[in-house]
């Protein structure tokens, strides 16, 4: 069974870069499904937070490997406190 994807729902980007944002996190998913149960990359996936920047934003995402379930439960612009003052 394929790994899937889910952002919680606080997370405000705009569409288009969620969009591309679930793209690039299904290809993550896909390449998941060859890493051995017992590989050491699951204990650190388990860890920590994963994150992927893209187009200005950092996404904050969990990889749940028991529920075979990646879930975005963060997102901000970044420079954006820069931007601010």
């Amino acid at each position: 069974m394929p790994y899937s994807v889910h952002f919680a729902a606080e997370i405000d980007a705009p569409a288009d870069l969620l969009l591309r944002a679930l793209e690039v996190l299904l290809e993550i998913a896909a390449s998941m499904e060859g890493i051995s149960p017992t590989s050491a990359f699951w204990s650190e996936a388990h860890s920590a937070n994963a994150e992927l920047t893209l187009g200005g934003w950092r996404f904050e995402y969990r990889i749940h490997h028991r529920d075979r379930r990646i879930l975005v439960v963060g997102a901000r612009q970044l420079g954006s406190q820069a931007r601010s003052s």
